[in-house]
């Protein structure tokens, strides 16, 4: 039931935000929608065994927002400036965790930061293929991932999943 409710309200958020909106009849639109998808799609637990740790969360969401300005700026000098400095490569990533939850995470962001992009996930304990634009350094390349796996192991698992 508490999921349900978090979900519900969650989405009521989500509504109230995508309308730009906050009224008493927006909430209760998000309310009757948010039921509707509920009724539809109810929502199923997930046991990933992770739990929360809001301090090194934001210390992962400061991180990885830095590396989005800094990758931003990055690809757009490139796009603005006439010669190509391009220097593309693939590059395996073996991460030191065995979640599949957190190895998702971990390229979901990389995925999400200009410049670069995971291609697989494999093996047992993941190794991640990146296709990254700008090369300098494959090492650099490994510790800023490997960085944002660090920070991503304290921000959300437990011992278990380390």
């Amino acid at each position: 039931m508490s999921q349900r409710l978090l979900s519900l309200t969650w989405m009521t958020l989500v509504w109230m935000a995508l309308w730009g909106d906050i009224s008493v009849a927006n909430a209760l639109g998000g309310i009757v929608v948010g039921s509707a998808i509920l009724l539809i799609v109810p929502p199923r637990g997930l046991s990933s065994g992770l739990t929360l740790r809001p301090f090194s969360a934001l210390r992962l969401g400061a991180y990885f927002s830095w590396q989005l300005v800094e990758a931003s700026a990055i690809v757009a000098w490139e796009v603005i400036t006439p010669v190509s400095r391009l220097n593309q490569a693939i590059v395996a990533v073996p991460l030191r965790t065995r979640s599949r939850v957190l190895a998702a995470l971990v390229g979901n962001m990389v995925s999400l930061t200009p410049g670069t992009l995971t291609l697989d996930v494999l093996g047992d304990p993941p190794v991640l293929y990146v296709h990254v634009l700008h090369l300098r350094d494959g090492k650099q390349i490994l510790a800023s991932i490997h960085t944002l796996e660090a920070l991503a192991l304290r921000a959300f698992s437990t011992e278990e999943h380390q």
